[in-house]
């Protein structure tokens, strides 16, 4: 075996150096260029339909069994998939939620947000009133009721909801948000 001197060992060192980032550089911009998403679960095939959006439940090791007969996990998966923009997969779980638990007025509300951002806007001012009909003493429904009646241009419906979600705390973040939407309906009187 040929001995080599110390100028041919540091001449391989620094190709081993400029070769390692060389490939560290080039994958780094592919990365950079191509970022990796997370698998998404299929969405399901009819909008009743609640078992494609529950397949994946938050990569916890919980049971699907369990997860779709639970409605604190249901009610966890699908303001997920509400934060993520998933509007069509969270309309599923939150209808799921429903089945199991059909006067809970906290999922009709999210429901009826879910559905405006879907496009339907019936639909959610159905669900919104079923949930201020549920329990008229809860602040949010009334609310989102307020607030989706301001987009769908029912202006008197959405002071009258509005003005019921201030009366019952004022001093809240969901009252001082009625006020201010009933600021931007006045000013467009």
């Amino acid at each position: 075996m040929p001995k080599l001197s110390p100028l041919h060992w540091l001449a391989f060192a620094a190709l081993l150096f400029f070769y390692g980032f060389t490939v560290f550089a080039l994958t780094r911009d592919y990365y950079l260029r191509h970022p990796t998403r997370p698998v998404a679960a299929q969405s399901p095939s009819s909008p009743n339909s609640a078992s494609g959006a529950l397949s994946q439940v938050g990569g916890s090791a919980i049971p699907e069994s369990i997860a779709e007969t639970n409605p604190e996990l249901l009610h966890q998966r699908a303001d997920q998939l509400f934060v993520e923009q998933r509007y069509a997969e969270a309309v599923a779980v939150y209808r799921r939620i429903l089945e199991l638990s059909p006067e809970d007025a906290e999922a009709h509300n999210d429901l009826g947000l879910a559905l405006l951002y879907t496009g339907d806007q019936a639909g959610a001012i159905a669900s919104l009133k079923a949930a201020v009909a549920k329990d008229p003493t809860l602040q949010r429904p009334w609310l989102t009721f307020g607030f989706v009646n301001l987009q769908t241009g029912n202006r008197a419906e959405a002071q009258e909801a509005l003005e019921r979600a201030r009366d019952l705390d004022p001093n809240s973040e969901i009252g001082k948000e009625a006020v201010r939407l009933l600021g931007i309906l006045a000013a467009q009187q």
